[in-house]
């Protein structure tokens, strides 16, 4: 179909990066989840829940988490953590939160009830090669977006990480086209 209109408005959304580890995608929403605000409430009374990255949305939801389990452990893949300085030192002096850096998750596996729900999260520690096995309630994992625009490559300018690009007026490389929300740089 061809349409003309006045101004166009892209507002496509991102994508929750996923870590890919093997068991992920059968404990999405059985155990693994992308919302600490939706999902974390589920969690109340939890012994431990986990968070996989240290940027800031890990830190900010980890601290919220605390609200709900007696544990948190935050999973952050580089050397040290990437949140503002504020969040680090906020998480680093919570007596209910563990970080574990230069960790990754190897994979994620289901509970041996048949309940098709997380049972343990396998974690490496990429300094000593040791693997640990990590049994929280519930995984949320916070390592980034992907924006919803290879539709657009080569028709509006991005920036490398594939995020629409706007002036102050919101609007992109082309006059007219308009980027809002979580697509836009």
């Amino acid at each position: 179909d061809h349409y003309h209109a006045r101004a166009v408005l892209i507002a496509t959304g991102s994508t929750y990066r996923r870590t890919n580890a093997p068991g992920e995608e059968d404990l999405i929403g059985a155990g693994i989840h992308f919302c600490a605000t939706c999902d974390g409430p589920f969690y109340r009374g939890a012994q431990e829940l986990m968070v996989i990255g240290g940027g800031n949305s890990g830190l900010e939801e980890g601290l919220f988490l605390t609200q709900v389990a007696d544990r948190v452990c935050i999973v952050e893949h580089s050397e040290q953590l990437k949140g503002s300085r504020i969040l680090q030192d906020k998480v680093m002096n919570h007596p209910g939160m563990e970080v574990l850096t230069n960790h990754a998750v190897q994979g994620f596996t289901a509970k041996d009830d048949g309940s098709g729900k997380l049972g343990s999260v396998l974690v490496h520690d990429r300094g000593t090669g040791e693997v640990t096995e990590h049994h929280p309630a519930g995984v949320f994992v916070f390592i980034g977006l992907d924006p919803n625009t290879t539709f657009l490559e080569g028709v509006v300018a991005l920036d490398a990480a594939g995020f629409v690009t706007t002036d102050t007026s919101l609007m992109t490389s082309v006059e007219g086209v308009f980027a809002a929300g979580d697509v836009r740089a």
